[in-house]
C-alpha cells in the first residue's frame, strides 16, 4: 500500500491520487455497506443495486483495494458513472451520502485533467505509482511498444531464447564456466537490407570488463569456422542457414549479426548459437565484484522472452535469486538501480534436471537442452534450473538474474 509522509516530500500526483481515491473509497464503501451489510461478493452488489457484474466488481475494487493506485484504475468513468449514480437512486439512497459519490466522482474527474493529457497517459502514471503487480496490465503496455518496434525496426521474432549453463572449471581452482546458447526463433524483417544483431555479450566485474582473461569455444567449432566465427548449432537452426557475420566492438562488446535476407513469412529463419565462456571469474566475492549477474540482452522485438539459468547445485553456495530488467538506453550494459525498470514477472525455480524443461513457446526445447548437456559431457541432473518467461520484453534491456557473491571464507 503507498504511504504519504506528511505529504512535504511525496510527487504532487500520488498525494493528490490518494486523497481523491480517499474520498471515493469512504464514499463507495458506505452505499455498498448500507445495502450489503454482509458478504461484499461480486454477485450480492451487483445484484443489491441491479448492476452488471463487471461494475459491481469495479465498485468493490474501488472501495476496499488497499492500493490507492489500483484502486484508480477501477474507478468508473463516464457512462459506467451514470449508471451507478442512478443504482444508487433507484436503491433507495439519497441525501449525503449520494452527493458524497458524487463529489468523489467530481474530484477523480479534476484529478484526471490536472495531471494527464489523455486517458491513456492517466492509465499510465496509475501503472507506474502502484505498488501492486499487475502483469496482465504490463504486457498491454508492451504489446504495444512491440507492434510499434517492429514496423519502426523492421524486424521481429516469435521467441527470443536464452540458455547459460554455469558450471565449476576444471583447471582454474575456485573459478566457473559458462555456457551461452542464444536463439531467434522464427526471426522476420518486414523491411529489406536490414542490418541485424542477433547476440551481444561481454564478462565484467563490478568495476571493469575482463574480456581478455576470458576464453571462449564455440561448442561446435567447425559449425563456427564455416561462419565466419558465427557459433552456430546447425541442428537447431533453420535450413539454409542464414548469412552470418562475428565481430568485436570498439568497447569489447562480441556480437554476432544476420547479413540481409528476405521479408516476411519467405524470409522467416531461425538461429541458435552455442559458446563456452571458459573461467569467466570466481565463484565467490572478490574486491571487485560482490554480485553475480547473468543475463540476456534484449535487442530484438519479441513476442517472448524465454530464458532459462542452469547452475551446477551449490557452486555459488547458499544464494538467492533475483530477476532485474536494466534499461540499456544510458548504457549497452547497466547495474544501477536507477536504470532498473518495474516488472511483475519473477523467478520460477523448477527443480535439478531436465524433468522440468518443456515449455510451450519452443517445440522441442526438452531434445535441445539434452542435446547441449550431452555436448558439454555434464549430466544435467546435477544442475538447478531457474526460469524467466517475459512477453514482449522492452527493448533495449537486458534481463538479468543476479545473486551476492559469498566471501571465500564463508
Amino acid at each position: 500500500m503507498a504511504s504519504v509522509q506528511n505529504g512535504s516530500s511525496a510527487d504532487p500526483f500520488e498525494v493528490d491520487t490518494i486523497q481523491a481515491i480517499g474520498l471515493a473509497r469512504d464514499a463507495y464503501a458506505r452505499v455498498i455497506e448500507q445495502k450489503c451489510s454482509g458478504s461484499k461478493a461480486v454477485t450480492v452488489v451487483a445484484e443489491a443495486f441491479g448492476i452488471h457484474r463487471k461494475l459491481a466488481w469495479q465498485l468493490i475494487k474501488v472501495a476496499y483495494t488497499e492500493d490507492p493506485f489500483v484502486a484508480a484504475r477501477h474507478m468508473p468513468v463516464g457512462k459506467g458513472q451514470e449508471v451507478w449514480l442512478a443504482a444508487i437512486e433507484s436503491a433507495g439512497i439519497g441525501g449525503e451520502l449520494i452527493d458524497r459519490v458524487r463529489e468523489a466522482d467530481d474530484r477523480f474527474r479534476a484529478l484526471m485533467s490536472q495531471h494527464a493529457s489523455s486517458k491513456s497517459e492517466f492509465e499510465m502514471l496509475i501503472g507506474s505509482a502502484s505498488s501492486g503487480t499487475d502483469q496482465q496490465t504490463e504486457e498491454r503496455w508492451r504489446q504495444q511498444a512491440f507492434e510499434g518496434n517492429c514496423f519502426t525496426w523492421g524486424a521481429h521474432c516469435k521467441v527470443l531464447m536464452a540458455i547459460c549453463v554455469l558450471m565449476p572449471s576444471e583447471d582454474r581452482e575456485h573459478y566457473f564456466h559458462a555456457a551461452q546458447i542464444r536463439g531467434l526463433m522464427g526471426f522476420r524483417q518486414t523491411r529489406a537490407n536490414v542490418r541485424w544483431v542477433i547476440n551481444q555479450s561481454v564478462a565484467l566485474d563490478d568495476s571493469t570488463q575482463h574480456e581478455a582473461a576470458m576464453e571462449r569455444v564455440a561448442i561446435d567449432p567447425d559449425a563456427a569456422a564455416a561462419h565466419n566465427g558465427v557459433p552456430v548449432l546447425p541442428p537447431f537452426c533453420s535450413d539454409p542457414m542464414p548469412s552470418l557475420e562475428r565481430s568485436l566492438t570498439h568497447d569489447g562488446m562480441m556480437q554476432d549479426e544476420f547479413l540481409a535476407s528476405g521479408v516476411g513469412l519467405l524470409g522467416e529463419r531461425t538461429v541458435v548459437t552455442g559458446e563456452m565462456l571458459r573461467n569467466i571469474a570466481p565463484v565467490h566475492a572478490t574486491s571487485n565484484d560482490r554480485t553475480a549477474h547473468f543475463g540476456s540482452a534484449v535487442r530484438t522485438p519479441a513476442e517472448v522472452l524465454h530464458f532459462d539459468l542452469f547452475v551446477r547445485a551449490g557452486l555459488f553456495g547458499d544464494v538467492t535469486r533475483e530477476l532485474r530488467v536494466f534499461s540499456d538506453i544510458a548504457s549497452q550494459v547497466s547495474f544501477r538501480e536507477s536504470d532498473a525498470l518495474p516488472v511483475s514477472n519473477t523467478v520460477r525455480v523448477l527443480g535439478r534436471g531436465l524433468s522440468m524443461a518443456h515449455t510451450p513457446d519452443l517445440s522441442g526445447y526438452l531434445d535441445m537442452t539434452a542435446w547441449v548437456f550431452n555436448r558439454l559431457g555434464l549430466n544435467a541432473s546435477d544442475y538447478e534450473l531457474y526460469r524467466v518467461r517475459m512477453a514482449y520484453p522492452p527493448v533495449p534491456t537486458t534481463v538479468m538474474l543476479r545473486h551476492d557473491l559469498l566471501d571465500p571464507w564463508a
